[in-house]
């Protein structure tokens, strides 16, 4: 499966949408995040970059639009780092990479999607979702995807 396919968003179907409760081990930062499908039926991909590696992400990638932070906006850091093409955001508190919000290549818009750690939502357990591995460390599957393109 190439790294487009992974990326492509299925069209939001609030029929079959569910919002889950998530936040960072401090509970300093918490936020909303409405998944269409449902998080048993995403592309949870697992990519194995440093920096994906090094946050434990398991990321999902909703609309910005269905993400919404319910309290903790000023404990939120952010990390970037080469061509700063997505912002790493964290809790300045606790440190649990909690999402990254990726930058369009050469044109610095918002992408209208955010890539979602499951690990911080509650009350789900990562090993029971099937994750898709990404090799990132040979390329960027995500910013340069054909869905960013």
């Amino acid at each position: 499966m190439s790294a487009a396919d992974i990326l492509k968003l299925a069209p939001f179907d609030a029929s079959n949408a569910r919002t889950y409760d998530a936040l960072c081990h401090c509970g300093a930062v918490q936020y909303k995040v409405t998944l269409s499908p449902p998080l048993e039926q995403q592309k949870i991909t697992e990519c194995n970059c440093s920096i994906c590696s090094r946050n434990g992400y398991l990321l999902v990638y909703p609309q910005r639009e269905h993400v919404r932070i319910t309290s903790g906006q000023e404990a939120l850091k952010t990390y970037t780092f080469g061509p700063k093409r997505n912002l790493h955001q964290f809790c300045g508190r606790c440190g649990s990479a909690v999402f990254f919000d990726p930058q369009l290549p050469k044109q610095g818009q918002d992408v209208d999607i955010m890539g979602i750690n499951i690990r911080m939502f509650k009350g789900i357990q990562a090993k029971d979702y099937r994750t898709i591995q990404v090799d990132g460390w040979n390329g960027w599957p995500f910013i340069d995807s054909d869905y960013l393109k």
